[in-house]
């Protein structure tokens, strides 16, 4: 967690419990004080019974507070165990957890499930030319570009790099060719902007489903994992920007529009 956040945490700790100490003296003093102005025996009598009633409502209260504090805490590590501090998708590990929860799904209701394996095309050249503070702000750019052009139902994760997977239930390989060229084509025409300078970026698809992948002693997960990789690196050795697609053993390049 970063340190701004643990520090502001750690004030609200602080506050809630400088202010439940603070409301507890408060309350045994204004219940305790007409014992000694007044001296009954009423008084004497009902006064512990008070302070006891108070404190415990003000430790409810303050009780409550650090509740929602400590719920918010849960949210936030939540959020930075299972997603890219960098582009704000699903991180390398929750990917292969979703996905492993969707092949199972797919194999339990007999419907197909595929995988899109995006690369940014000549990333390094980008590094060497505008330095990798800028080369990350047009990864973050790409992965807002895809995030928000796929399906609710797709999830988008950060592979690694500057590579990207997504996982599309119920959709064929064709399905998820066709979804991978509407990418390739959101990608190429939107030219990103790094605080000044535009730069062209084009990304390389490779598309595999359930039914075009044969495990052999990997699980099936492995095998539409290297099915999607090995379409991915043949549309790069094609030439780049462009959709490969991976159909029963073979790959085959989708016409670009």
């Amino acid at each position: 967690m970063p340190q701004t956040s643990k520090a502001r945490l750690r004030n609200r700790a602080w506050r809630i419990l400088l202010l439940q100490c603070g409301l507890s003296s408060a309350a045994v003093v204004l219940v305790l004080l007409p014992v000694f102005l007044f001296r009954t025996r009423a008084w004497t009598l009902a006064a512990p019974p008070a302070a006891a009633i108070l404190v415990l409502g003000i430790t409810l209260f303050c009780a409550s507070r650090s509740l929602r504090l400590l719920d918010g805490v849960y949210d936030e590590i939540a959020v930075l165990t299972s997603h890219d501090d960098l582009t704000g998708l699903l991180n390398r590990r929750r990917f292969f957890d979703r996905l492993d929860a969707e092949i199972d799904r797919a194999e339990r209701y007999g419907n197909n499930l595929s995988l899109i394996m995006v690369d940014l095309d000549h990333f390094k050249r980008v590094n060497d030319t505008f330095g990798h503070p800028l080369g990350d702000l047009a990864l973050a750019e790409v992965a807002r570009l895809l995030a928000a052009n796929i399906r609710t139902s797709d999830v988008a994760a950060r592979y690694g790099g500057e590579e990207f997977m997504i996982i599309l239930p119920e959709a064929d390989a064709a399905q998820a060719a066709q979804a991978a060229e509407k990418l390739r084509m959101v990608v190429e025409v939107n030219d990103i902007s790094l605080e000044g300078p535009e730069i062209k970026v084009t990304i390389s698809c490779g598309v595999a489903d359930l039914a075009s992948v044969r495990p052999g002693r990997g699980t099936v997960r492995d095998a539409l994992v290297l099915a999607a990789d090995q379409a991915m690196h043949e549309a790069k050795r094609n030439g780049r920007n462009q959709v490969l697609v991976r159909v029963a053993g073979r790959e085959r390049q989708l016409t670009l529009v």
